[in-house]
């Protein structure tokens, strides 16, 4: 079983790893699913919207998305928290006609590492599903906001598993929708073994808490449906707005063998406000403003 700390290191080894490919999710014609391009678009689009002049990339990568929006017309900045990407972005930068010292290493869940120079929006992509406390990252967040200041949060949808119908659902129902911990062993056992069984999955790691693990689930999952009062208003933000990203036209176990269907019919789907993205999109970005 792998504790969150370990979790959070290994992210940071990953992220290490791919640094010198990783500005390619953010281009056009890139080979995968361009879900990082279409958030990015997305983001751009609100950003306009609602004249924000000044943005802060937390989890800014190699500054794909940095170098979008300095050619979009804004004032930006960055920083992340694996030494590699920084570097590889301030390659980027230079390569790109930007100053290399608009992006520096530090970790959002350490304040003493963050510039305070504020700032009208703040996006952090791909951060938040790697955060240990949640609530310190996004209150670090409004502190170097400007009044009024807006966020932009990319999470990883849980309601996804209600649709893909596999391992990732199993931890859904038994750890987020089933009190599994409060049945009798024999009950659980028993569903446990009903969703293995159903979903066709290994039967996962029982802990002495009751619940079920796999190891190598990596990063974290929010609910759209709750996450604004447990996480946003204790926070003193207002949710504004959820934009989904990401479409499975059909359950994931299709790519692979439909790709050129699946990619189609995902990308005909690429609403943000689709309702379907409740369940149908793998992620979507939280827009929420400040209110102080």
């Amino acid at each position: 079983m792998m504790d969150e700390k370990t979790g959070k290191e290994k992210a940071r080894k990953h992220y290490d790893q791919g640094a010198e490919e990783y500005i390619e999710q953010y281009q056009e014609g890139y080979k995968e699913y361009p879900a990082n391009f279409i958030r990015l678009n997305l983001i751009i689009e609100q950003l306009k919207k609602s004249k924000c002049k000044t943005v802060l990339d937390a989890g800014c990568g190699t500054c794909g998305p940095m170098i979008r929006l300095l050619r979009e017309g804004f004032e930006v900045a960055g920083f992340d928290f694996s030494q590699e990407m920084v570097e590889q972005g301030k390659k980027e930068l230079a390569k790109a006609g930007y100053s290399p010292e608009l992006v520096y290493y530090a970790d959002l869940e350490n304040a003493a590492s963050l510039q305070k120079k504020k700032f009208d929006a703040i996006i952090a992509l791909g951060v938040f599903p790697h955060i240990l406390d949640d609530t310190k990252a996004l209150t670090h967040m409004r502190h170097i906001l400007n009044p009024g200041g807006t966020v932009y949060i990319e999470c990883r949808n849980a309601l996804f598993a209600t649709y893909t119908l596999n391992k990732y659902s199993l931890d859904f129902f038994l750890n987020k929708v089933i009190d599994i911990a409060t049945l009798p062993t024999d009950v659980s056992d028993a569903v446990v073994a009903f969703y293995s069984e159903r979903l066709k999955v290994d039967k996962p790691i029982k802990t002495v808490e009751g619940k079920v693990l796999y190891t190598d689930i990596l990063a974290k999952f929010h609910n759209p449906l709750t996450i604004g009062g447990e996480l946003f208003a204790p926070c003193d933000f207002s949710i504004t707005n959820i934009h989904f990203y990401h479409y499975h036209a059909l359950p994931p176990i299709f790519e692979s063998t439909y790709p050129k269907l699946f990619r189609e019919l995902s990308l005909k789907l690429e609403r943000p406000n689709d309702w379907r993205g409740y369940v149908m999109a793998s992620a979507f970005v939280v827009e929420a403003k400040s209110n102080s």
